[in-house]
């Protein structure tokens, strides 16, 4: 797979989610042929990697294994395991960081667990909106390295917290 430029447009695209677009081998232009069978063609222009492509290949690839179960980004033949394939983001998203300066300067989370938020890696993972018209073509930016690391600073007062809220969110919604 070539290099790859991630789109996010307010008017197409949902927060987090983002289109990534193939750029030529040869140089860091866009590419213009559809040139792999996950790619796709949108606006009769971009040549975009569809998400749903991507795990409809990698179904193909294992066909030999278990029957595939789908859930969200994850395809996987064990059970009771979850494999999600992602691309790893080197640059840094402004959403993250507009949510790491809304926190600063509190005393949860703490400033030590911000910064390590900060340079944690940044996955995409293969998965659209349901409500976009680009949903099988998204790919979703995945903060479940961030998630975890909150989670695990938790004190039991959080704790408890988090499981109410969860009954609550089953219960009524």
């Amino acid at each position: 797979m070539t290099d790859l430029i991630i789109i996010h447009n307010n008017d197409i695209t949902p927060p987090q989610q983002y289109l990534l677009q193939v750029t030529r081998k040869d140089t860091p232009e866009p590419e213009t042929s559809l040139c792999y069978d996950d790619v796709v063609r949108k606006n009769s222009v971009q040549v975009l990697l569809s998400s749903e492509r991507f795990k409809q290949g990698e179904i193909h690839l294992y066909r030999n294994q278990e029957e595939a179960v789908r859930a969200g980004p994850s395809v996987s033949w064990v059970p009771g395991l979850d494999f999600v394939h992602a691309f790893h983001v080197c640059k840094p998203h402004p959403e993250l960081q507009h949510w790491i300066n809304r926190c600063r300067g509190r005393l949860w989370p703490p400033d030590r667990l911000l910064e390590a938020a900060r340079v944690s890696p940044r996955l995409l993972v293969p998965t659209g909106h349901q409500d976009s018209d680009y949903n099988l073509e998204e790919w979703r930016l995945s903060p479940n390295l961030i998630e975890r690391m909150l989670m695990f600073s938790f004190n039991i007062t959080h704790i408890k917290c988090y499981i109410v809220l969860n009954l609550i969110k089953q219960s009524f919604f």
